[in-house]
């Protein structure tokens, strides 16, 4: 079965945009350093009858303020890139396949880091097979995001088996633009403005196995109006390593297996270098016994030398008459 909503299916797509990561039970929010970055591994089997694979990177940017809303909001710019390639069947065309990219602007709220304001910029192009020639297609989705925060019943820090609901009020426009070979691109744009509640729940402990390593994770179902999202978040990557999606009926329509990260709040801190120190304070060691040693030998007096005794003169003798 499809999804209903043109927006959650495009939070599919795109992974990891529809809520900012959230920590383990007793851990406090995770503090996020200007670089910081997420490498995913992304498989999208419901798309707009596409199925796509790629990867999407997140990047941590500056610390801004934005107006969601009409509310000023202090939040952490995080920037949206990626691409892969695409297959499926057009009604009426056919086969289709070809490659996607997409880029865009997360921002989330500084206190519970999850998204409240987003652009994304979704474009695909490939061909289906023809005769004489093949047809060219391309696809274009642009979504503008809102999320003003109505309630939070699912704070920081989590502690094991929390429940909770997060109430937002939703502001979303978004634009798709297809086109077939020479015939004019075809446009089709939508508003949404709704309250939406997703909920949340910290489900036990886990050691999940990526592309990036094993690790040990917490995982966090969540529940909105179009299925289940199961996300597995891991303390030393400070985000997800696994996410996945599943529409009303239990199937499976979206995943993203971390491959590449750095966070810095996590890498261990380095051993302290003992054997540098050493030698330094060895070296210190050796140059104040020589400045010792040197001093020491400027106060003690000269020795002193032998002389052998002078030889006596002989006697005089008698003077001359």
């Amino acid at each position: 079965m499809r999804r209903a909503g043109p927006v959650l299916l495009l939070a599919a797509l795109l992974v990891l945009t529809a809520a900012a990561p959230r920590a383990s039970a007793v851990l406090e929010r995770p503090p996020y350093a200007t670089g910081d970055f997420w490498t995913y591994a992304t498989s999208i089997s419901e798309a707009f009858g596409l199925t796509l694979a790629g990867n999407t990177t997140l990047t941590v940017g500056p610390a801004v303020t934005i107006s969601v809303q009409g509310e000023d909001v202090a939040a952490l710019e995080v920037s949206v890139e990626g691409g892969g390639a695409f297959a499926g069947e057009v009604p009426g065309f056919g086969a289709i396949s070809g490659t996607w990219t997409v880029v865009g602007t997360e921002h989330w709220e500084a206190v519970a880091w999850r998204s409240v304001r987003s652009f994304l910029q979704l474009t695909a192009e490939g061909e289906i097979p023809s005769d004489p020639a093949p047809v060219p297609f391309s696809l274009q989705l642009v979504n503008t995001t809102t999320r003003r925060t109505l309630s939070d019943t699912f704070p920081w820090p989590i502690t094991d088996g929390a429940a909770g609901a997060i109430a937002a009020r939703w502001n979303v426009t978004q634009n798709a633009t297809v086109a077939f070979g020479g015939f004019p691109p075809e446009s089709n744009e939508t508003t949404l403005e709704a309250d939406v509640t997703i909920d949340f729940l910290h489900n036990g402990t886990a050691s999940v196995t990526v592309p990036a390593g094993t690790f040990a994770a917490e995982r966090i179902e969540e529940r909105g109006p179009e299925g289940l999202r199961v996300r597995s978040f891991a303390p030393r990557v400070g985000n997800d390593v696994l996410e996945q999606d599943y529409n009303e009926t239990g199937g499976l329509v979206a995943s993203s297996a971390l491959r590449a990260f750095r966070y810095r709040a996590g890498e261990p801190a380095p051993p302290f270098p003992w054997l540098t120190v050493l030698v330094a304070v060895l070296a210190a060691v050796a140059v104040v016994l020589a400045v010792a040693l040197a001093l020491r030998a400027r106060r003690r007096p000269p020795p002193e030398v032998w002389m052998p005794p002078e030889k006596e003169s002989p006697p005089e003798g008698p003077a001359s008459p």
